[in-house]
């Protein structure tokens, strides 16, 4: 029969017992002894005592390590591999701790915490800790500071514009044979155009998680005010700039709402517009040497167009005036992005769409950008840490859905876009078509100090009037002295 006597879990007996016998046998040799059984006795005393001591002190151990073993039990094991997790998305760790289902989020913030929090209470050997999680306006120049000797992350987060200056320099690991040795990841089930922003020069370098990108942003009430509904109810969708302009005429003048309104001067949103057209008509803002081209034909058409939708507008406003005064009812169009639908679709008073922004020209585009996850070399040179990092990255993979479902961003996969995992989300079917229609941004080394460029050079045309052919003149120097 086995004992299930434990000595680091078992509060002993035995040590108590032994004193009570030690001072037994003294009171015995006291009641019949002389001086020396007297100072044989009182040397058992001490020794009893002093054994007794022991045997507490050890119990105490015992108990102590007993308490620790559960603590550990508690928190993981010891040997699990830590890796660094590095994003933005803002920090929500209170508002989400201890909550596992990404249904209950509702902010990008807290969809990406509740799916860390999840991973993290899978029994798989591996913990992720977050590091960072400041505004992504700051969170390049800590990941730059970090690869030049900082605090590296084993996974990071990364805008496709960003891609090239980081894999560029090797400073990002190679994935391709990761994902096609992994049971998890099917890279082809990946659109066209998240597989190009995961890519550089044909090599794969990260796991793209959505694609972000321009949508049109409708108040129904005020198109069907205007008389712009089809037989539906739905928004009727402009397919010309100059239908466009009969659009915003008419809505003006059947209520007093504005017709257009974005972002016009603080996020470069006027240039995301810009780039869109530019690609509808074809054309591109860099050649096949890598060199910037927004002076074009295309580009001066694209620029008049934003130009004319600003006399339907209020170029004051900047990102936060012009969504208010949608969410107001007191805009028609508003352009942003896909990262506010379910917001819009919770706070809006009104017959809120999203939809798709309308071809103007010849072939469907959109500004689009993508989120996506990366290894930096330098931290996964350890195999069981690189083998660490690709797990999270299958898992993060395969939560694409939950990410696409709680932020109103597209996901990145065709299975998920055709499937029935989006089917309950808000207005996802209206814009579904942007996941192909994405236009990225040229994927070449110092394209966020040229994007800069271009955004300031736009804006001053609405701004400060600048002439449109000094300013698109002016863009193309600025942005290629940028790229070098």
């Amino acid at each position: 029969m086995t004992s299930s006597y434990n000595p680091k879990t078992t509060n002993s007996p035995w040590p108590l017992l032994l004193m009570l016998l030690a001072v037994l046998s003294l009171v015995a040799a006291a009641c019949g002894g002389d001086d020396d059984s007297d100072d044989a006795a009182s040397e058992e005393t001490e020794a009893a005592e002093e054994a007794g001591a022991e045997a507490e002190a050890e119990a105490e151990e015992a108990e102590e390590a007993a308490d620790s073993e559960e603590e550990m039990a508690d928190e993981g094991s010891g040997d699990d591999i830590v890796l660094a997790f590095a994003r933005f998305f803002g920090d929500c760790e209170e508002d989400v701790a201890g909550v596992t289902d990404v249904n209950q989020a509702t902010t990008e913030c807290e969809v990406i915490q509740i799916i860390e929090n999840a991973f993290n209470a899978e029994d798989n050997g591996i913990r992720v800790e977050k590091i960072g999680g400041q505004a992504w306006g700051d969170y390049y120049t800590q990941l730059t500071t970090a690869f030049a000797g900082g605090e590296l992350p084993n996974v990071g987060v990364m805008h496709q514009h960003r891609l090239p200056d980081f894999a560029g320099r090797g400073l990002l690991m190679p994935l391709d044979d990761a994902f096609a040795n992994s049971s998890v990841i099917d890279f082809d089930d990946y659109t066209a155009p998240a597989q190009a922003a995961a890519q550089l020069d044909g090599t794969t370098y990260a796991l793209p998680f959505d694609i972000h990108a321009s949508l049109w942003h409708v108040n129904v009430d005020l198109f069907e005010a205007a008389g712009l509904t089809d037989g539906d109810g739905n928004p009727i969708a402009a397919t010309s700039p100059e239908e466009l302009i009969e659009q915003c005429e008419a809505i003006e003048a059947a209520t007093e709402a504005q017709c257009f309104g974005h972002d016009w001067f603080e996020f470069g949103v006027g240039a995301r517009l810009f780039l869109g057209l530019v690609q509808q008509q074809g054309g591109s803002l860099t050649d096949d040497s890598g060199a910037a081209t927004p002076n074009t034909p295309e580009g001066q058409e694209a620029l008049a167009v934003l130009n004319g939708l600003a006399e339907y507008s209020d170029v004051t406003q900047g990102y936060t005036d012009s969504q208010s005064a949608f969410l107001n009812g007191d805009i028609a169009i508003l352009h942003n992005g896909t990262w506010v639908v379910d917001q819009y679709s919770r706070e809006a008073g009104f017959n809120y769409v999203a939809t798709n922004v309308p071809t103007l020209y010849n072939s469907p585009s959109v500004w689009g950008d993508s989120h996506m996850w990366v290894l930096p070399m330098a931290s996964n040179e350890d195999p069981a840490v690189s083998a660490a990092s690709v797990a999270f990255l299958e898992y993060l993979y395969e939560n694409i859905p939950g990410w696409a479902k709680g932020t109103g961003h597209i996901a990145p996969r065709a299975s998920v876009l055709g499937g029935d995992e989006l089917a309950d989300a808000p207005q996802r079917a209206n814009y579904a078509d942007t996941a192909s229609s994405a236009g990225l941004v040229p994927s070449v080394e110092g394209w966020a100090g040229a994007w800069d460029a271009l955004a300031e050079e736009v804006n001053a045309t609405w701004i400060t009037g600048k002439d449109q052919d000094t300013a698109l003149a002016d863009a193309e120097a600025r942005m290629n002295d940028a790229l070098g």
